[in-house]
């Protein structure tokens, strides 16, 4: 089974993990949108993808107040049919030094620039005040997307699926305290719409990583681009929590899950760990 002409949404695509996602559903045929509040990561994402033809790039946000108009305008003209919502917080970036800026990115930077935390900051120096809404930023965005993605999802077959990671904390500490709790919040937010939409036309999934993404020359991310790829061909077990902790585990569900590439699209560049680290999501 293949994606074609079906099209698929990636939230947060245009970075490591979300490149592989859209490399994964592009090559099994899909017309695929990535958003980004950031040009310069929309051209990037074209640019190591080889400008493919079927990739739509969205300079819009899918924050609460935003994602009505970044939607509606990129789905005109366009059936959407799948949803893959890559919800992780990186672990693996060292926090940039210099001045904080309200949403800013830099390459190398840990998940606080985007999370609007400063990368210095502990839970108990922080504002009691401003726990509640920093803890819920990435939890938000996502709901504001399923808000606005989930009533315009057609098709016979259509699916949304979560993308997390482990949320357990690695050796070192490379993970900010709110990017750990923004992590859980995230699969809390997962759980619910997982229950809330067992009875829906939309499969509802979510697939969550416990393997380290930079392993090697190719990343991980590469087998979750093509995993998620067969998890939209198949919308079968509704509701159901994938857990990739062992290599077991994603040979296992890649097999289960097996989509099939078009074999006439040549094939997507793959990501390399050794000129393009830092730039992850």
């Amino acid at each position: 089974m293949s994606l074609v002409k079906q099209t698929a949404w990636v939230v947060g695509g245009v970075g490591v993990v979300g490149r592989g996602i859209t490399r994964g559903l592009l090559q099994a045929g899909a017309t695929v949108i990535v958003n980004s509040r950031s040009e310069e990561r929309l051209q990037a994402i074209q640019e190591t993808l080889d400008f493919p033809e079927r990739l739509i790039s969205v300079h819009g946000s899918l924050l609460p107040g935003q994602a009505s108009y970044t939607v509606s305008e990129a789905l005109k003209q366009t059936p959407l049919h799948h949803v893959v919502a890559h919800g992780a917080v990186r672990w693996w970036a060292t926090p940039t030094a210099g001045t904080f800026e309200f949403y800013e990115f830099k390459a190398g930077c840990d998940e606080s620039y985007s999370l609007n935390i400063k990368s210095d900051e502990t839970l108990l120096t922080m504002n009691p005040e401003e726990f509640a809404p920093s803890s819920a930023q990435l939890a938000s965005l996502h709901l504001s997307a399923a808000q606005q993605l989930v009533p315009r999802l057609t098709g016979d077959a259509p699916t949304y699926t979560f993308v997390t990671g482990d949320g357990s904390g690695k050796p070192g500490g490379d993970r900010t305290a709110m990017g750990e709790i923004n992590s859980h919040h995230v699969w809390g937010l997962s759980a619910a719409l997982r229950h809330e939409m067992q009875d829906s036309k939309v499969a509802c999934r979510e697939l969550r990583v416990g393997l380290s993404v930079h392993d090697g020359d190719a990343p991980l991310s590469e087998e979750v681009g093509d995993l998620c790829a067969g998890l939209a061909a198949n919308s079968s077990d509704k509701g159901r929590l994938i857990k990739l902790d062992t290599v077991e585990d994603l040979e296992t569900i890649m097999t289960e899950f097996h989509v099939s590439a078009d074999d006439t699209i040549k094939p997507i560049p793959h990501y390399m760990c050794d000129t393009q680290r830092g730039t992850g999501s």
